[in-house]
């Protein structure tokens, strides 16, 4: 029965992964993994260049959004959208308002609400 012991080997990695993922500090660690955006207190960005995004952009686009609330944080990917997370949905509401058409490092960002689309 060697192939068992090989079984919970393997089981218990994954217990590991997660115990450590889920642990108390969850949304501080540097994950990849997908983090449960909530529509209602995200919004969606886009107009930013493609192929620049990087830690200090996305860094300095929280600053920008939090003129309108507590953004948590952006997350913008090469095609130059993505998305910003705020603390509540009136928030979300007033970047949409107030920073929609923006300008933000040299363009005109868009603002938007977050429509969640279906991930097979």
């Amino acid at each position: 029965g060697d192939s068992k012991g090989k079984g919970w080997g393997k089981a218990w990695g994954i217990q590991n992964l997660f115990g450590k993922g889920f642990g108390g500090d969850f949304g501080k660690g540097k994950g990849k993994g997908k983090r449960k955006t909530d529509p209602e207190k995200t919004a969606w960005i886009g107009g930013l260049p493609e192929n620049e995004a990087s830690v200090e952009r996305n860094k300095a686009l929280v600053e920008h959004l939090k003129q309108a609330g507590e953004c948590k944080f952006v997350k913008i990917g090469k095609t130059g959208t993505g998305c910003a997370a705020f603390t509540t949905a009136d928030e979300v509401a007033t970047a949409i308002a107030t920073l929609n058409g923006s300008v933000f490092q040299g363009v005109a960002i868009q603002v938007d609400v977050w429509t969640k689309k279906e991930e097979a």
